[in-house]
């Protein structure tokens, strides 16, 4: 870049920009390749149905080709996928089970979809394909149910939704099989409840029986049971007074052959509680203290009357457990859920919402939604071990690209991906010139490694450097080598020692083979109080050598960006904390010395800076930081764009101004020969907010290159970008794309 004009036009090139700079061709976005997302579904929320032979049916609320959901099937000899939900007409993000029928007939409901995406109730015939029965809409018929429904012998369902209705809050509805939907009752919201998250049930008589989540005692609205008999008249049975009597009840009730109601409900660590016939209520049993708790599920009931379900935490791993409330000697823990795997932050680790179904052995099946990675099928039998049936496993080509890419000679791509693979630990991919997919290596979170958020870096030889967040000997990270055979080899376990811990970015090789990385934590250097991380060495044969221990105070702490090595041996990169409180732009030499170039101060020049800069031919520095910044008005900016000449001297080349220009400029920038910048933004623009792909030009001119939608061109892109030979630029979006799991791209500017 020319630094007389850039300096001449950086105060006003904020003022100018309109929307984008108009140009010879109009820039083109191309997915390259789309990552999965849990094809076989994820995060099953619903209780389990079990037919007479066995087989389990329900639903996961994300996964599936669209991310949105699926309806399986579970046999003993295998898992199938009966239906994906594609978020049109057929519905979306189905939170309840299913029912089934006599024959086989398979009914259920979703959350989101249909044609005023309020929900649908749906049917799967016995080996057919989803018919979508009713679809709410959002009006005076109800909208977004969370429940599931019921079938009475002249093949009626019956079900609830949690808005909608006169008051918006919620209705009790009946589809005949016609199609016809009746609302039976519309929830005011007041004495009566209103918003149920719950279904029904029956008696012989064909009153319905449920819960309300909100509604009744006026100062708490904490919920109710009711009735409502065949002619709509609702009778409450019992306000939940919100306290340790019980409170706002996510499921429904069951109904012994006397009349007796049976459910769950919040209170302290919650309740589990009886109504008789007459109105009288009982608390059976209530969670407390370090046990298990969080009472979310319905309850399971067998002839008996031994009572079973499932919490949302406590047990040996606080990640809840399956319980059985038996009549003689109480609460009973079942099985211990296992929860997820270490460091999955994609996903909040709680236990089962759904309950569970019980087979005439009295063996216990239940799913639990973030088991595993992303849920879990268990069975917890009358005699012998509880176990897993099924774990829902990632996509095999990966998932979620926090990184950047790599191009060899030949116009192959290369990344990791921090989820997905066979064990939902992240893989290392491949992609070809045609678009086509391969997995080099699939993570077993073990020793070799899990959770990779690394650029690569190639060697001449075709060998494949990174690291990973976690696993190795410590389970604190792993610095990896992956030969063109595809044969891993861990160069170093973290110890969270002086060596670090918990790499989040990839590596730079030099030509003598030695790997210089950071580290996000760990170090000797901290005097914060805080793990502040490492600039680390790792020599050909294997030893490291700390060049750096952050100590969170001037130099920085918290290294977030790809380490650039210079000609010289000179490696730069930033932290976004340390400094002024919001982070540095460093040099290190390969010998140790460590040099701050620019401490931010959140101000006209920004701060907060994550990603690899760029140096170009004369010595001058670009890169990004991902806020703050002034605007020509004196407002504050969403991040810029800056230039650090030799001198030392930084100069603001673009602040963002949260508009359609785009938010947050993360990653790395690419610099091509005429002194053109290329980057990403991971947030704003004129779509979704979902991040913008940005050219500053040579002459100071902002260009917006690509605006993305969040739809299947994929959403906020957190890696960089990197120019190709022919002038495209490539990145990956770390979410959104068709299956909500990323994408690769190309920008043909």
């Amino acid at each position: 870049m020319k630094k007389a004009e850039l300096r001449a036009t950086c105060l006003c090139l904020v003022s100018v920009f309109t929307g984008g700079s108009a140009r010879a061709q109009t820039p083109v976005e191309r997915v390259v390749y789309t990552f999965g997302n849990f094809p076989r579904g994820a995060n099953p929320y619903g209780t389990p149905a079990l037919d007479a032979s066995g087989n389990l049916y329900g639903t996961t609320f994300e996964g599936g080709g669209a991310n949105l959901g699926v309806v399986f099937e579970w046999s003993s000899s295998s898992y199938t996928v009966l239906h994906n939900f594609a978020g049109g007409s057929d519905g979306a993000n189905p939170d309840a089970g299913v029912t089934l029928d006599s024959a086989g007939n398979i009914y259920g409901t979703t959350y989101y979809g249909g044609t005023a995406n309020a929900g649908v109730v749906y049917e799967i015939p016995a080996g057919g394909k989803e018919t979508v029965l009713y679809s709410f809409t959002g009006g005076a018929d109800g909208a977004n149910p969370y429940a599931g429904v019921i079938l009475d012998s002249a093949g009626n369902l019956y079900g609830t939704t949690y808005q909608g209705g006169t008051s918006n809050s919620g209705v009790v509805y009946k589809l005949t099989p016609a199609g016809q939907e009746a609302v039976l009752y519309a929830f005011t919201g007041g004495a009566d409840g209103g918003n149920p998250y719950g279904g029904v049930v029956s008696d012989p008589e064909g009153n319905l029986y449920g819960t309300t989540y909100a509604g009744g005692n006026q100062y708490n609205h904490a919920g109710v049971v009711y009735r409502l008999n065949p002619a709509g008249q609702e009778k409450v049975l019992y306000t939940f007074p919100g306290d340790i009597q019980g409170a706002n009840p996510y499921a429904g009730v069951v109904r012994d052959s006397e009349g007796n109601l049976y459910g769950t409900a919040d209170g302290v660590g919650g309740i589990i509680y009886k109504i008789g016939p007459s109105g009288t209520y009982k608390t059976l049993h209530q969670l407390k203290g370090s046990g298990p708790g969080g009472l979310k599920s319905g309850l399971a009931l067998d002839a008996a009357g031994n009572l079973y379900g499932t919490t949302q935490s406590g047990g040996a791993n606080n990640m809840g457990v399956a319980y059985k409330m038996d009549t003689v000697t109480g609460f009973q823990v079942l099985y211990s859920f296992p929860g997820a795997p270490a460091d999955v932050d994609y996903k909040v680790s709680t236990g089962s919402t759904g309950g569970v179904a019980l087979d005439a052995a009295g063996n216990v099946y239940g799913t639990t939604p973030y088991g595993g990675a992303a849920g879990i099928v268990f069975e917890a039998p009358v005699t012998g071990a509880p176990k897993v049936l099924y774990t829902m496993r990632g996509a095999p080509g990966g998932s979620i690209p926090f990184g950047n890419v790599i191009q060899d000679s030949e116009g192959n791509l290369y990344g990791t991906t921090q989820h997905g693979g066979a064990m939902s630990a992240g893989v290392v991919w491949k992609v070809s010139p045609a678009g086509e997919e391969t997995t080099l290596y699939s993570f077993k979170g073990e020793a070799d490694g899990q959770f990779p958020r690394s650029t690569l870096a190639r060697d001449a030889e075709g060998n494949l450097y990174g690291t990973c967040f976690s696993g190795g000997a410590y389970n604190l990270g792993v610095v990896f080598r992956l030969s063109p055979s595809r044969q891993l080899t861990v160069l170093h376990s973290f110890t969270g020692g002086a060596d670090g811990a918990s790499p989040t970015n990839g590596v730079a090789l030099d030509s003598a083979g030695n790997v210089y990385g950071t580290t996000a934590a760990g170090g000797t250097g901290s005097q914060t109080g805080a793990q502040e991380g490492v600039v680390f060495k790792l020599a050909a044969v294997g030893d490291l050598t700390v060049l750096h221990s952050f100590t969170g105070l001037a130099d920085g702490g918290d290294p977030d960006s790809d380490l650039l090595l210079d000609a010289s041996g000179n490696l730069y990169g930033t932290t976004n904390g340390g400094g002024l409180g919001v982070g540095v732009l460093y040099m290190a030499t390969v010998t140790g010395e460590y040099t701050v170039l620019h401490s931010f101060t959140g101000g006209a020049d920004g701060g907060i800076p994550f990603g690899r800069v760029a140096i170009d031919g004369q010595g001058n520095i670009y890169g990004t930081a991902a806020d703050w910044g002034q605007l020509p008005d004196g407002g504050q900016g969403e991040g810029v764009v800056f230039e650090i000449d030799t001198t030392g001297t930084l100069t603001v080349l673009y602040t963002f101004t949260g508009g359609a220009d785009g938010a947050g400029p993360v990653g790395d920038v690419a610099l091509d020969s005429a002194g053109n910048l290329y980057g990403v933004t991971n947030a704003a623009g004129d779509e979704c907010s979902c991040g913008t792909v940005y050219e500053i030009a040579s002459a100071g001119q902002f260009i917006l290159l690509h605006d993305f939608t969040g739809g299947g061109d994929g959403g906020l892109p957190f890696g960089g970008v990197i120019l190709a030979p022919s002038g495209e630029v490539y990145g990956m979006t770390q979410w959104q794309g068709t299956a909500g799991a990323g994408v690769l791209f190309r920008v043909t500017p």
